[in-house]
C-alpha cells in the first residue's frame, strides 16, 4: 500500500508535466521554491487620540509597540535582514524606532527602514490628533527567492467620545459684499466646520441626509441662500445641507433691497443623531456675519512709511533708468547710494478708501492727492518753517462757497493769497467737523478775512442734521513749488485684477534734496455722496509733514564728555544717509546716572529738547546734573543720551576733584573732646562734591579720624585732640584734589589757648 501510494503520486506529478506540453528531459519532477513569511504582534491595535502630546520616548498611553519576526520557508529566523516599515496615513498614526538600537528617538516616521537582528525587529506606533484607521506595513526581500514578502496590522486611533457633533464653526469668505449695482461681489461663501466631542470631524451622514441648517437671521430683504442639499438645490432664507469630511458650504447672495449693515448668518446642526432632515432636536448653532454695502466713498485715511520709521519707503531717483550701481557690488548693501542721483527724492503716500460700512471702497474708484509747501517762515524767524497764511479759526460756509477767519491775513501774509491756491481744512481736527474736511481752490480774495472757494463745501450733515460751529477749524492756505504728487489714480491700481479688493490708491510724492525738512501739506480726496441729500459729497483727508531724508539717519552730540554737576550746552546735529542736514526734526534725551539728577531744557530725567532742529540740522540742549558722583579714573559719573529716528548719540559726564577746603583754617582745641573741622571737596567749577573719602593725618601726637566721606552738601566733619599745650598740624588729603592743613592749638587743661580763635 506505501508502495502503491508513493508510485500514484509521481504518476500524477508526471501527467501533469506532460500536460504542459514541451518534451524530452529525463521526466523528473520539479519543486518552485517558497518564499519565507514575516509575523507582526502588537500590545495593542486601539489607541486614543494624542491630545496630552505625549513624546514617543515616553512610551505614553498612545503608543503600541510592533514586534516583527522574519521567518526562511523553513521556519527559521531570517538573520542579517533589513526590515521596511510603513504607515498610512500619517496624519493619523506615525512610526518611531530605536535610533541607535538602543535609544528611542521622538522624530516620527511615515516610512523607515529598520536594520535586521538575528531576524526580529521591533517599532512603535503611535497615534496622533486625528481619529481614524492606520495601515501598518512590514516587508523585506526574501533572501531565497528574492521575492518581496510583507504583512499587515490595522490600528484604530478614537477619541472615545463618540461621533455626535459637539462644536461648529462658521466663516465667510469674504465677510464683506457690495449690493449687485455696485459693481462688486455680490456673493460670499459660508463654510461650517462641524466636530464632535473629541475635536474630530464627525462622520458623512447617511445618503439622502442633511445635518447643517443655514439660515438669515432678522431682515433678510431680497438676500437668500444657496446649497446643494440631499434633496437637490436649495435656494432661500433657510435651507439644509450635508459635510463632506466634517465641511459643509452655503452661497449668501446679496440683493438690491439687501439692507446695508451686517447680515446675521446662523448654521445649525443636531446633537442627536447628526441629522437635521428629520427635524432638530438637540441644537448647536453658531453665527457669524457678513457686512453688506454699497462700496462707494466715504472715508479716507492717508498714511506712508513715515509712520512706521523701520518701513523702507523714500527712493533716491536716477538720472537714468534703472539707477547706476555704485563701484562694486551694490546689491549687498541695501543703504547702498546710486552712482548718479538726480537729486531729487520720492516718498509713498498711500490712501485707505472705505465705504459707510467698513468695506473697501469698489476697485477703480478715483482718488486725488495734492500737496502745498509755500508760503513758510524764513528760517531763524518767529514762524520758521510754518505756514504764513494759516489759522485755527477758519469758517467754511456749510454746503457754500464762502471761506471766513477773524484772524486771517489773507491778503498780506506770505505776499497774500491769490486765485488757483488750494485751501486746506483740518475739519478732523474739531469733533463734528469730519464733513469739513476740505481740500478746494480760492476762485478769489474777497478781504484779509474771506475768500471765496470752489466747488461748494459739505453740507457737514453726516449726522442727519446740519451743524455750524463758527470759525473754529485749523486750516492753511499755499501753493507748491518744491515739490509734486501724484494727481489722480484710483483704488487698487496696483493690483493684480485677480487679489481681493483692499480700496488703496498710491501716490508719489517727490522734491528737491535741498528742501528736505521744509513742511509741507497734503491731501487725499475723492467722489461719495450725500446720505440726506443723495447729492455729491467730497471725501478728504489732509495732513502736515516735512520732506524726509533718506533713512537711516545720523545724530551726533557734542562736546563729549561734558562737565557734570554744572551747567553746560550740548548741540545735538541730525542727518539724513545722504548727509542732508535734517532741520524740524524733534530730538528725544534720556539721562543714565547712578545717583543724582539731570535737566534738559528745564525738563529732569527724560523728554524732548525744547526745540526741534534748525535749519543747520542742529539744536543746542542746556543740560544741568546736580549731585553726581566722582568719576571713577578712565570712567564716568553718568550719560545723557540723544535720540531720533532710531539712532542715537550719547555724551558722558566726568566729575573730578579741584580742591580741598578746610574750616576753620587754625583750630583751637581742648585736650578733650577737641574741636571740629569741616573738610569740603569741590570740583572744577568750584561746585561741592558728595560721596567722596578724605584721609586726615596729625603730627606731634595730635588725633584725628583716619578718614570720612563727604556728605550731600560737600562737607566731611573730622574731630581734631590732643595732649595739653601741643601745637602741630593735621593735612586732610583726597584722590586728584593735592591736601589741605590746618593748625591746630591744644590748650592746657580744659582752657583754649590765649589769642587763639576756637572752632567750630
Amino acid at each position: 500500500m506505501k508502495f502503491f501510494g508513493k508510485t500514484f503520486g509521481l504518476l500524477l506529478a508526471s501527467l501533469t508535466l506532460a500536460s504542459c506540453g514541451g518534451g524530452g528531459g529525463d521526466g523528473g519532477a520539479f519543486i518552485a521554491p517558497q518564499s519565507g513569511s514575516i509575523t507582526l504582534t502588537a500590545t495593542t491595535n486601539t489607541l486614543p487620540l494624542n491630545t496630552q502630546g505625549y513624546l514617543p520616548s515616553q512610551h505614553g498611553p498612545t503608543q503600541a509597540e510592533v514586534n516583527i519576526i522574519l521567518r526562511n520557508a523553513d521556519g527559521s529566523l531570517m538573520a542579517g535582514h533589513d526590515v521596511s516599515v510603513s504607515i498610512s496615513p500619517v496624519n493619523v498614526a506615525a512610526i518611531s524606532v530605536l535610533d541607535d538600537g538602543t535609544a528611542h528617538t521622538d522624530d516620527l516616521w511615515g516610512t523607515y527602514t529598520i536594520k535586521g537582528t538575528n531576524g526580529q525587529a521591533t517599532a512603535w506606533v503611535n497615534s496622533r490628533l486625528l481619529a481614524g484607521t492606520a495601515v501598518f506595513t512590514a516587508s523585506a526581500q526574501d533572501p531565497t527567492t528574492s521575492r518581496t514578502i510583507s504583512a499587515t496590522l490595522t490600528f484604530t486611533v478614537t477619541s472615545g467620545v463618540g461621533t455626535a457633533p459637539a462644536s461648529i464653526a462658521l466663516v465667510p469668505a469674504p465677510a464683506g459684499v457690495y449690493l449687485p449695482s455696485s459693481g462688486g461681489s455680490n456673493t460670499s461663501s459660508v463654510t461650517a466646520t462641524v466636530r464632535d466631542g473629541g475635536g474630530q470631524f464627525v462622520p458623512n451622514p447617511a445618503a439622502g441626509v442633511d445635518n447643517v441648517q443655514y439660515e438669515i437671521v432678522g431682515t433678510a430683504g431680497d438676500s437668500r441662500l444657496s446649497t446643494n442639499s440631499a434633496s437637490g438645490a436649495a435656494s432661500g432664507t433657510s435651507v439644509t445641507t450635508h459635510t463632506v469630511q466634517g465641511l459643509a458650504t452655503a452661497s449668501f447672495q446679496a440683493g438690491e433691497a439687501t439692507p446695508q449693515g451686517p447680515i446675521q448668518i446662523r448654521a445649525t446642526v443636531d446633537r442627536a443623531d447628526n441629522n437635521v432632515s428629520n427635524g432638530i432636536q438637540d441644537p448647536l448653532s453658531s453665527t457669524a456675519s457678513i457686512i453688506v454695502s454699497d462700496g462707494k466713498l466715504y472715508s479716507l485715511q492717508l498714511t506712508s512709511s513715515l509712520a512706521a520709521p523701520n518701513l523702507p519707503g523714500i527712493t533716491i531717483n536716477c538720472i537714468t533708468d534703472p539707477c547706476a550701481a555704485v563701484s562694486g557690488d551694490a546689491t549687498s548693501d541695501p543703504n547702498a547710494i546710486p552712482s548718479n542721483p538726480d537729486a531729487t527724492l520720492s516718498l509713498a503716500i498711500t490712501a485707505k478708501a472705505q465705504d459707510r460700512q467698513g468695506n473697501p471702497v469698489i476697485r477703480g474708484t478715483p482718488i486725488r492727492f495734492g500737496s502745498v509747501d509755500e508760503p513758510v517762515g524764513a528760517p531763524g524767524t518767529a514762524q520758521d518753517n510754518q505756514f504764513l497764511l494759516s489759522g485755527v479759526d477758519g469758517n467754511p460756509a456749510e454746503g457754500g462757497s464762502n471761506f471766513s477767519a477773524p484772524t486771517g491775513h489773507f491778503t498780506t501774509a506770505g505776499a497774500g493769497a491769490g486765485p488757483g491756491d488750494a485751501l486746506v481744512v483740518f475739519g478732523k481736527a474739531v469733533q463734528g467737523n469730519a464733513d469739513l474736511e476740505s481740500a478746494v481752490t480760492v476762485q478769489s480774495v474777497n478781504s484779509a478775512t474771506s475768500l471765496t472757494v470752489t466747488p461748494n463745501f459739505n453740507r457737514n450733515d453726516t449726522t442727519g442734521v446740519l451743524v455750524d460751529y463758527g470759525p473754529v477749524l485749523p486750516y492753511l492756505i499755499g501753493r507748491s513749488l518744491h515739490g509734486s504728487i501724484t494727481t489722480a489714480t484710483t483704488t487698487d491700481a496696483d493690483l493684480l485684477p485677480t487679489s481681493p479688493t483692499k480700496g488703496i490708491a498710491h501716490a508719489i510724492l517727490t522734491y528737491t534734496v535741498s528742501t528736505v525738512g521744509n513742511s509741507v501739506a497734503i491731501w487725499a480726496q475723492g467722489d461719495g455722496v450725500d446720505r440726506v441729500t443723495n447729492g455729491p459729497n467730497r471725501v478728504t483727508d489732509a495732513g502736515t509733514l516735512v520732506y524726509p531724508g533718506v533713512a537711516p539717519l545720523s545724530i551726533t552730540a557734542s562736546p563729549d564728555p561734558v562737565p557734570g554737576n554744572t551747567p553746560t550746552t550740548v548741540t545735538v546735529c541730525v542727518t539724513d544717509h545722504l548727509g542732508i542736514r535734517l532741520r524740524g526734526v524733534t530730538v528725544g534725551f534720556n539721562f543714565t546716572l547712578t545717583s543724582g539728577s539731570g535737566k534738559v531744557d528745564g525738563v529732569s530725567g527724560s523728554g524732548a529738547v525744547g526745540h526741534p532742529t534748525g535749519v543747520n540740522g542742529c539744536v543746542q540742549a542746556a543740560v544741568t546734573t546736580t549731585g553726581l558722583p566722582l568719576s571713577a579714573t578712565g570712567g564716568n559719573s553718568g550719560t545723557l543720551t540723544f535720540n531720533a529716528g532710531g539712532q542715537s548719540a550719547t555724551v558722558h559726564f566726568i566729575v573730578q576733584l579741584a580742591f580741598l577746603s578746610a574750616a576753620p583754617p587754625q583750630v583751637c582745641a581742648t585736650p578733650a573732646p577737641g574741636s571740629a573741622v569741616t573738610v569740603t571737596a569741590y570740583a572744577t567749577g568750584g561746585t561741592p562734591v558728595a560721596g567722596v573719602m578724605i584721609s586726615a593725618s596729625c603730627s606731634a601726637g595730635l588725633t584725628v579720624e583716619a578718614s570720612a566721606t563727604t556728605g550731600p552738601s560737600g562737607g566731611a566733619l573730622f574731630h581734631v585732640a590732643g595732649p595739653s599745650a601741643t601745637t602741630g598740624q593735621c593735612t586732610f588729603t583726597a584722590t586728584g584734589a593735592g591736601s589741605q592743613s590746618v593748625t591746630v592749638t591744644v590748650g592746657p587743661g580744659s582752657v583754649s589757648p590765649v589769642g587763639c580763635s576756637a572752632g567750630p
